[in-house]
């Protein structure tokens, strides 16, 4: 699913002919990714690479546009479903996450999820805690954060605390309401 969505953060944000020249950059892109069929990161690092080489663009800022694009594409599309269940805006959904990927991973059972632990601070913002076993990913949450902010209307700054290291096994994100 995730390399398919590639394209789309492509194609909405810089135009079709750019996507079509990274394709074509690829040499080996397979043209039709099936969502139910688990693809190596390699695959998907690669295709994230040629992007931001070919839109000579920061990784970081790529990232940060896929996922603020993935939480519009998922809301309208096929998890709309799971979007329309939540109704206690950004916080309620995020600290369901790891629900909803336990219910895409029984779906999906090579699927390797990250989670997620969520707090309430006392000033109204939420402090993040994310858990994965893919290294570098800290950008997209950042725009999934950001994208669910915006979906669930509740303008927000999201910034990135601290970063996992071999002394912390998570990365924190805070989220202020403005």
């Amino acid at each position: 699913m995730i390399n398919k969505f590639i394209s789309t953060t492509v194609i909405n944000r810089y135009g079709q002919s750019a996507w079509d020249e990274i394709k074509a950059s690829l040499g080996d892109y397979e043209s039709t990714f099936l969502e139910v069929q688990p693809y190596s990161d390699e695959v998907t690092f690669g295709i994230v690479g040629a992007s931001v080489e070919h839109l000579n663009i920061d990784l970081a800022v790529f990232l940060r546009q896929m996922g603020e694009d993935w939480v519009k594409e998922t809301s309208q599309g096929s998890y709309k479903e799971m979007y329309s269940l939540v109704s206690g805006g950004a916080f309620e959904f995020i600290s369901n996450l790891n629900n909803m990927h336990q219910v895409i991973s029984a779906q999906l059972e090579a699927l390797v999820p990250p989670s997620f632990l969520c707090e309430k601070n006392d000033d109204g913002s939420i402090t993040i805690h994310y858990h994965s076993s893919r290294d570098g990913l800290e950008p997209f949450v950042e725009g999934l954060l950001m994208g669910v902010c915006e979906h669930f209307n509740q303008p927000a700054t999201v910034s990135t605390v601290k970063l996992r290291d071999e002394n912390n096994p998570f990365s924190t994100f805070r989220i202020d309401f403005k």
